[in-house]
């Protein structure tokens, strides 16, 4: 149900949104408008796929228009004169004596009508009404107790209504609000409106008054109060739709719009045009402005995602230094953190030492130093000790910025993925998700996407895996942004590597990288080229490749794929196994070892002969479903999963002619393949559902159906 949708009418986005839920989905739509969407053209209704219900139905009868007004011919005539239009006759009904010019037109007739209900309210009460449309609630803690009658008095004459909870009739707010202007002292009544809004943090009716009455000396100090609480709160939306109305004049608009629209461009991924309006805020805000320290702060969150990693510290060192509020100084050091360290420019001990210090003094400053911390050890010693996830989680919930929030789910999803832990990565990307969805927070997408694409390759969802890089790579097309494309180039590689494509895997890691890029993500790229040429026996090459990403990157990611090249390129020699199990049991970070299993089972198979690493090579292939492979290695892996989340379509289509009794030349003349590709599936269907037997492979069919 979607009402007033004649606002969504400006928006070419919105109106495209709307039509392809109405055309692509079976979702009944029920839309009220003043105008008809531009979507719902006359062959539509006229094969009955909308159903119009216009202002001739809407409105009320002759019959109900006398039940509610009389049946006197003057009651008779004003109904037909009105058109039978409900909001005219309920005023009507409350001026019933009034007798409006015969010419009136409907929108005329309300305002007749409203104004004859407010010449029956006695002067203080006229006053009491002009008030009670300026306030932002009738029903709070800051309600003045002198006016409780004058809303029991306006609830008699029409104008308040609602219940429990009372509040002015929309449509006599705006009458009120309009007829305020021309009385003297109007406009100054609006003003302290304003004001008391922004004292009781109101900030709803704030912007509307301003929006309304265009009062433009109080945007600065209104929009200085009302940013933080709203954009931390995650409605920027709120703020943008504002900024768009003073967006319009032939000069630069004031600086706090300026930093409203740095924001949103930030949150819609759109970093140059962040980086550039808030820069341009910075230079006209004056010394001491509250909102000088966020500005520097998107200026510099904006390069951070950029990569121009010196330009971002020194604006958060400038964000920490114009800190006015302790939240902005702690935003400042955990920016401060997050530039040096995906930087990799060194000198993060004792910002995230300060970090951690305060991590007690707010639900958002504990998140913000367990997700410094997740990315310090990243960087340095490793993810082999416990992670300490729970106390930050249960924190969550209590926090309002949903950025933060995304930040440590996210990074606790992508430490869990290297950890090999995919299912649990799993939920917690979940939960990021939920925020991103909510609040639109386009710059997490792809990093969300590529982080999915990154969990479901190491639970052996191949399929899933190659949809979301699909859709990764559009994005990245569509933006123009050379970056994610790399960044989903080298997971492609590695499901290339896994799915035996080697020789792809080196093609697709041939190029050069962006000029500016994390230089974790370029090491990424070469230590995924180095397992590359590895598996595809070029060790010289691997080697060079190995020792270029070490020189880029020493981020833990990069150091375990490398170390992963280094087993493939000597796979047959003794001791390259149990190098790589050591490697990945120091760092805590498994998921390249997955890869490497799955690239080269020459590898996997020399590592499981080791009874020292057995137990630990069981439970990765238990958390990466990798049946097949426990199978070589004499474990009893089986899957938890259902058979149509593991197996192919054909597989599947394998697996039901098997539950009704028929054998291998049965199958093969009912799909009409060889019966040597029907033994293949029937082997790869025992091996995905870690059965040994046909019987046991029905049973698990039944258990899911």
């Amino acid at each position: 149900i979607i009402d007033d949708y004649h606002e969504l009418l400006a928006s070419p986005e919105a109106e495209e949104f709307v039509r392809l839920i109405q055309e692509g989905s079976s979702t009944r739509l029920v839309i009220a408008s003043r105008q008809r969407p531009k979507w719902a053209g006359s062959r539509p209704i006229v094969y009955g796929e909308i159903s119009e219900f216009g202002r001739e139905l809407l409105a009320m009868t002759d019959e109900e228009s006398a039940e509610l007004l009389g049946s006197r011919a003057t009651s008779l005539a004003l109904a037909r004169q009105s058109e039978g239009w409900p909001a005219v006759l309920a005023l009507a009904a409350a001026a019933a004596d009034a007798s409006p010019p015969s010419s009136a037109v409907p929108s005329s007739l309300h305002r007749f009508f409203a104004e004859e209900l407010f010449q029956r309210a006695s002067p203080s009460l006229q006053e009491d009404l002009f008030t009670l449309a300026l306030l932002p609630s009738l029903n709070d803690d800051e309600f003045p107790e002198e006016l409780q009658s004058s809303v029991e008095l306006g609830a008699e004459l029409g104008f308040i209504s609602g219940e429990p909870v009372p509040e002015v009739h929309p449509l006599l707010r705006e009458f009120l609000l309009e007829k305020l202007l021309g009385r003297p002292g109007g406009i100054e009544r609006v003003r302290a409106a304003i004001e008391h809004c922004t004292q009781v943090e109101a900030w709803d009716a704030a912007i509307g008054l301003l929006t309304r009455f265009r009062c433009d000396d109080l945007v600065e100090p209104v929009l200085t109060k009302a940013f933080k609480p709203l954009a931390l709160g995650g409605r920027l939306e709120t703020l943008s739709s504002f900024a768009a109305v003073f967006r319009v004049a032939p000069s630069f608009p004031p600086p706090s719009i300026d930093v409203i629209e740095a924001e949103a461009a930030l949150r819609d991924a759109n970093f140059q045009l962040a980086a550039d309006l808030a820069s341009r805020a910075r230079a006209t805000l004056p010394e001491g402005h509250a909102l000088r320290s966020r500005t520097a702060a998107v200026d510099a969150h904006s390069n951070v995602q950029l990569a121009r990693f010196e330009v971002a510290e020194e604006g958060f060192i400038e964000a920490r230094e114009t800190a006015l509020e302790e939240v902005d100084e702690t935003e400042a050091l955990h920016g401060l953190a997050l530039a040096r360290m995906l930087g990799e420019r060194g000198n993060v001990d004792a910002v995230v030492s300060e970090l951690w210090r305060r991590r007690h003094v707010s639900p958002t400053h504990l998140l913000r130093a367990v997700t410094t911390e997740l990315s310090r050890r990243r960087l340095e010693e490793g993810l082999a000790e416990p992670l300490n996830l729970e106390e930050a989680l249960q924190a969550c919930p209590l926090v309002e910025d949903p950025r933060a929030r995304t930040s440590f789910t996210y990074g606790a999803a992508y430490v869990l993925a290297q950890q090999g832990h995919y299912r649990l990565a799993d939920t917690w990307l979940t939960r990021m998700w939920t925020d991103v969805e909510k609040f639109d927070l386009e710059f997490a997408r792809p990093l969300g996407l590529w982080t999915r694409a990154l969990i479901r390759l190491g639970m052996r969802r191949f399929g899933e895996a190659e949809r979301l890089l699909q859709t990764l790579e559009d994005s990245a097309a569509a933006h123009a942004d050379e970056r994610h494309a790399l960044n989903a180039r080298i997971l492609r590689a590695r499901l290339l590597l896994q799915t035996g494509k080697h020789a792809e895997a080196v093609k697709l890691t041939s190029g050069g990288c962006p000029a500016r890029i994390y230089p974790s993500w370029e090491g990424e790229y070469l230590a995924t080229r180095a397992m590359a040429y590895a598996t595809s026996g070029d060790l010289a090459n691997a080697e060079l490749a190995s020792t270029q990403a070490l020189a880029v990157s020493g981020m833990v990611e990069v150091r375990m794929l490398v170390a992963a090249a280094e087993a493939l390129a000597h796979a047959g020699e003794d001791g390259a196994p149990e190098r790589l199990m050591a490697e990945a049991t120091r760092l805590g970070v498994w998921d390249p070892v997955v890869c490497a299993f799955r690239a080269c089972a020459a590898l996997a198979d020399a590592a499981a002969i080791s009874a020292a690493w057995r137990d630990r090579i069981e439970r990765m292939y238990e958390d990466s479903s990798d049946l097949g492979l426990a199978r070589r290695a004499g474990f009893r892996t089986r899957s938890t999963r259902a058979p149509s989340e593991i197996l192919t379509p054909r597989e599947l289509e394998v697996l039901g002619l098997i539950a009704q009794g028929l054998r291998n030349p049965e199958i093969a003349k009912a799909l009409f393949i060889s019966q040597s590709t029907t033994k293949v599936h029937v082997r790869h269907v025992l091996e995905k559902l870690g059965v040994r037997t046909r019987a046991e492979a029905v049973l698990r069919l039944e258990m899911f159906s």
